[in-house]
């Protein structure tokens, strides 16, 4: 069972999925709520230490196609506090706000425009520090003390299996959810505006890449038994 945004529960030990957006969460909220024992789910909140022993978890995502989804995915939602005003940008409007360094860091209303910064630039940084986009060095530091699973969409059935053998949880079924299979490719935007998307994520983009490497090496070191089970886990999903 799911508990979103509590710092602490009745058990000794907890167990907190620090969901970044876009990256693939609302999938695994619907796997953690089947779950006998109870999880933490922060969602919007950044990360900090609890008052008693704890392990995190989180997904991360390419930066530029993270930042791609956000765009078509305000545009595509009308809930989004955004969706009136994105549905009639393109995206190298909605990549200006993002440029903006006039904004600054902070949060601006959900409604108003100049919190597309504050949900697109270095954000995986932003909630893994705790709450500072410009500082990696942190964010790095508690990704290697407090996250023993680091997940990644692109490599999503992967991941899964990582933290089904960590937290030893029941993950016998896997339904996508929130996907958007309408949204333009990569490939196809021009890459003045991922380069431009890019350098704007600089941070996340190390991030990901140092995480990223961690989590392969932490594959190509599995044992034969290890590697069995997930080839099997891989072909059931």
């Amino acid at each position: 069972m799911i508990h979103f945004n509590k710092n602490d529960l009745e058990q000794d030990r907890l167990v907190c999925f620090l969901h970044i957006p876009k990256t693939g969460g609302k999938t695994l909220w619907n796997i953690l709520e089947k779950q006998s024992e109870d999880v933490l789910v922060w969602h919007g909140k950044f990360f900090e230490e609890l008052s008693k022993p704890f392990e995190f978890f989180t997904f991360l995502r390419d930066p530029v196609d993270r930042v791609l989804s956000t765009f078509y995915y305000i545009q595509n939602y009308e809930r989004d506090p955004l969706h009136k005003k994105v549905k009639r940008m393109n995206l190298e409007e909605f990549v200006e706000y993002m440029k903006n360094e006039d904004i600054g860091d902070k949060p601006y209303p959900k409604k108003d425009l100049r919190s597309i910064r504050f949900r697109t630039v270095n954000l995986a940084t932003r909630y893994l520090s705790g709450g500072n986009p410009s500082d990696i060095k942190k964010a790095k530091e508690n990704l290697k003390n407090y996250f023993p699973v680091v997940g990644f969409t692109d490599m999503y059935n992967e991941s899964l299996f990582l933290l089904k053998e960590h937290f030893n949880f029941d993950i016998s079924k896997v339904d996508k959810i929130n996907t958007n299979r309408k949204r333009p490719k990569k490939n196809v935007v021009p890459k003045s505006i991922i380069k431009t998307i890019a350098e704007l994520n600089s941070l996340d983009i190390e991030l990901y890449q140092s995480a990223k490497e961690e989590f392969n090496n932490k594959l190509n070191q599995m044992d034969s038994t290890s590697i069995q089970k997930l080839n099997q886990w891989k072909a059931m999903h």
